[in-house]
């Protein structure tokens, strides 16, 4: 469950203050699927990641996530940077990015008859001192590890989780033994005019661990599994993250999977 603000941003968050951030990227067509149709980026220097998984005929998934990651990056990074702007990505400046970015699929799935269809999920995370802006559409999700406590922070857009949440089954497990598909999403980038945005602020800490992540890992890879291994100090964060991926691959790899994972460091870190 999505865990409530501890922290004031004021509407903003003004990254890269007093922030060190450790971050690895990962992502891998999988076993089964041809092409890779996720996309990893972001500007990690001022705390920007973000995650996305495409969908739709041909290579249009692969345009959808693609498109999504870089608009993102220009809105709220490179356009920023030429303007001189300093005063942080706010709440509403994420909302309006990720508005362009579901009316921009829209128009080029209507101007190209191939991309006709086509979307993408999206998690996307905007770390700044002590406080984090996390924002999603779709079934990418985002974990925290903190003082061994490994939890989701987001909710999942799909088909099953809304009928959970309307009361029609008590639980995940409920449903998927009464027969729900787990691949059907109630929101994505892409599949309407306006596209509602789950948006939270958390504080963060000192050692908190973020995994960032595909549904090609969560479908592969359990809970405890993922804990297990961003548990394992003798790996660096990079090697966290082939070993999430490698993983979900042994365990059938039907999925494209990717991975962001990010870690608070001290601010003495070096």
């Amino acid at each position: 469950m999505p865990v409530a603000a501890a922290c004031d941003l004021n509407q903003q968050v003004y990254i890269g203050v007093s922030l060190i951030l450790d971050v690895a990227m990962r992502t891998d067509k999988g076993v089964v699927r041809e092409q890779n149709e996720d996309a990893v980026g972001g500007d990690p220097d001022t705390g920007l990641v973000i995650l996305a998984d495409g969908m739709g005929g041909a290579n249009a998934g692969e345009v959808a996530s693609g498109l999504a990651v870089d608009l993102l990056v220009s809105q709220l990074v490179t356009d920023r940077r030429q303007a001189g702007d300093g005063d942080g990505i706010g709440r509403q400046d994420l909302l309006d990015a990720m508005q362009g970015v579901n009316q921009a699929i829209l128009e080029l799935s209507q101007q190209i008859p191939e991309y006709l269809g086509m979307g993408t999920t999206l998690v996307v995370g905007v770390f700044g001192e002590r406080c984090l802006i996390h924002a999603h559409v779709g079934d990418s999700r985002l974990y925290r590890l903190r003082s061994g406590l490994f939890e989701q922070l987001t909710i999942d857009h799909t088909l099953i989780q809304e009928m959970v949440n309307l009361g029609d089954f008590a639980s995940i497990e409920q449903a998927l033994l009464a027969g729900v598909p787990t691949n059907v999403l109630s929101r994505a980038f892409g599949s309407e005019a306006d596209v509602e945005v789950d948006l939270t602020e958390t504080d963060t800490e000192p050692g908190d661990l973020y995994l960032f992540c595909s549904d090609g890992l969560t479908g592969m890879v359990t809970d405890q599994e993922m804990q297990s291994i961003l548990e394992n100090q003798r790996l660096d964060l990079m090697q966290q993250a082939d070993e999430l991926v490698d993983l979900a691959c042994e365990m059938g790899g039907i999925d494209n999977v990717s991975v962001i994972l990010v870690r608070v460091m001290p601010s003495d870190a070096k």
